[in-house]
């Protein structure tokens, strides 16, 4: 019984098409052929603020290697906190069913830039920390992924005249002068309805600025209003007057 089993399995072996037979060219694209990257223009950048990254595909051998697409899709990036995927930039996207390919010749980059806000749904600027950016270009019948790179988000900025929204338990900073015309200067803040919304929790100094770190304590909006006075002298003789707006809603 072994010995009719063997070659019969034997002839199905041979008479089946290899894998690599019953794929077509414009269905397959050998990941070793091309080499996929992703690079930031910046390593850090503030929260709130818009990262930008250029997806690049280049060609390893010495002849044009076509790359397929079965939409008019060509390019993706996700962003990843921890172990969780909190962004990707083709949702909410629609590309038409048109596919189609690209020829990236030996010793010529195919690139594109993409862009991602560092912002959550409530339009409030990301915590600060390490995240992780994977491009991906979308080719048939899977896409391919890049290389891993990283962006740290630092504290948002207060920005005189701008309403700055900040999530709960989250910490931003506000960078002041230590000058003025020339004269040391101190500062004192005040705040209008605060009621341990916002509070102080630090500060460093350089030669020229001065850094404030606050965290966000509980959810609603603040008023804070800041006054330049020279060293030695009392606050009545503020020499800069600067107010700012800080809502601080829940991560809901």
């Amino acid at each position: 019984m072994k010995r009719a089993f063997f070659p019969l399995l034997l002839l199905l072996c041979l008479l089946a098409p290899s894998h690599a037979e019953a794929m077509r060219k414009w269905e397959y694209v050998n990941p070793q052929e091309i080499e996929i990257r992703i690079t930031p223009e910046k390593a850090e950048i503030t929260a709130g603020e818009v990262a930008t990254f250029t997806i690049s595909i280049r060609n390893r051998t010495d002849k044009a290697v076509n790359i397929p697409f079965a939409t008019g899709q060509r390019w993706d990036l996700a962003v990843w906190h921890y172990e969780t995927q909190i962004y990707r930039w083709s949702q909410g996207k629609y590309w038409s069913e048109t596919p189609h390919s690209i020829p990236v010749r030996p010793g010529v980059n195919e690139t594109y830039k993409l862009a991602w806000r560092s912002i959550d749904r409530n339009s409030c600027a990301l915590p600060q920390g390490d995240y992780r950016i994977v491009g991906m270009v979308m080719t048939q019948p899977r896409f391919l992924c890049s290389n891993t790179t990283r962006v740290r988000l630092l504290p948002p900025k207060l920005v005189p005249g701008k309403l700055v929204k900040v999530r709960l338990a989250q910490a931003f900073e506000l960078d002041l002068p230590t000058f003025f015309d020339r004269e040391a200067i101190n500062w004192k803040i005040e705040f209008d309805y605060n009621d341990n919304r916002v509070m102080l929790i630090g500060q460093r100094q350089t030669s020229n600025t001065v850094t404030y770190v606050f965290n966000a304590e509980r959810p609603g909006h603040v008023m804070m209003r800041l006054y330049a006075f020279p060293l030695f002298k009392d606050v009545t003789c503020s020499l800069e007057r600067r107010s700012y707006r800080v809502e601080v809603v829940s991560g809901d």
